[in-house]
């Protein structure tokens, strides 16, 4: 517990982002990520060798790599990218304190606190009336970009506007707002003039003691995902991590997303 409130105070964080909890579940999944270091190592494993595939299609002349969730960094082959470009955005709601490390030692590494759903600034403002509707086009017309990576973050996205809209907008479909969350992330990904690779949940499992599959979850609220390049199963939650003996297991799909 010390360990995670010392993460939270040294976490990059908006404070207006911090009421809405951004801060709170970037440092709970740093936590989670150090106490199942042993069950994340496969899915990380895996994530950076995505990433690593989708390099070597980056045109020469591009010489920006952007990373969208990057929390930590623990899925990310750092070296690699930054042997390759000459600029690294690393792009977060929250920069935990290893973020903020590379950043300082790398000067390619830069940090960039943005909400891609484009909903925080209005589920922060107390006189905002009506649902927002989700929406981004952060980095589109930087030329110089050869590379946008969305790292174990489209299911991520809907979670703090739901939890906003359950309690502002209590008579909203909440599937369909966070379905519409997760689309208008897909869109953005599609307005890129570059190579594309979204990873990201795409089924949820929970396993009982027994290791029967008690329930089936959609991470995305109803969206569909193109078929994948790869699929494999991360342990988000091995057993000891819960109580009772209860597991979680995602399944995880690496995708190229082609321009709209």
């Amino acid at each position: 517990m010390l360990r995670e409130i010392l993460i939270s105070l040294r976490t990059r964080c908006a404070p207006a982002l911090v009421r809405l909890g951004y801060r709170h579940a970037a440092v709970a999944c740093v936590g989670r990520a150090a106490r199942c270091a042993a069950a994340w190592a496969p899915h990380q494993e895996a994530t950076r060798r995505q990433i690593l595939i989708a390099m070597t299609e980056v045109p020469a002349t591009r010489k920006t790599a952007v990373i969208l969730g990057s929390g930590p960094c623990l899925d990310l082959p750092m070296a690699e990218l930054m042997a390759r470009f000459r600029r690294v955005l690393l792009v977060d709601v929250a920069h935990p304190p290893a973020a903020q490390r590379l950043a300082r030692r790398h000067g390619a590494i830069q940090l960039l606190e943005r909400d891609l759903t484009g909903l925080a600034d209005r589920l922060a403002d107390p006189g905002q009336r009506d649902l927002p509707d989700p929406a981004c086009d952060a980095f589109l017309n930087d030329g110089d970009i050869g590379l946008v990576v969305s790292t174990n973050l489209v299911s991520q996205l809907p979670l703090v506007p739901l939890r906003q809209a359950t309690i502002r907008w209590p008579d909203t479909d909440l599937p369909s707002y966070a379905r519409a969350i997760v689309t208008a992330h897909l869109d953005h990904l599609r307005g890129f003039d570059c190579p594309v690779l979204l990873i990201g949940d795409v089924q949820r499992r929970v396993i009982d003691p027994d290791g029967r599959v008690t329930e089936m979850e959609d991470p995305l609220f109803g969206k569909a995902l193109p078929a994948g390049e790869m699929e494999w199963d991360w342990t988000v939650a091995p057993v000891g991590e819960l109580s009772n003996g209860w597991s979680i297991v995602n399944r995880v799909r690496a995708v190229r997303l082609d321009r709209a």
